[in-house]
């Protein structure tokens, strides 16, 4: 997969939370969808990760961030 894309287990790694929180929030309209699916499933970019960052009050270091 490409470096700047990530999984929502990722995200979550990165984001030091568990991923059902993740997908929590996504179902219930506290954040917006990531705009990319592979093979139906949530790809997030730079972007979907800042939102869901300030949701959930973590600050990211400067970019590139640490991908696992």
């Amino acid at each position: 997969m490409d470096k700047n894309l990530m999984t929502l287990g990722e995200v979550a790694k990165v984001l030091g939370v568990k991923p059902h929180r993740i997908t929590y929030a996504l179902s219930n309209g506290l954040v917006e969808e990531p705009a990319l699916r592979i093979a139906n499933r949530r790809v997030f970019q730079a972007d979907d990760l800042d939102r869901l960052a300030q949701l959930f009050g973590v600050e990211l270091h400067t970019p590139p961030y640490p991908l696992l």
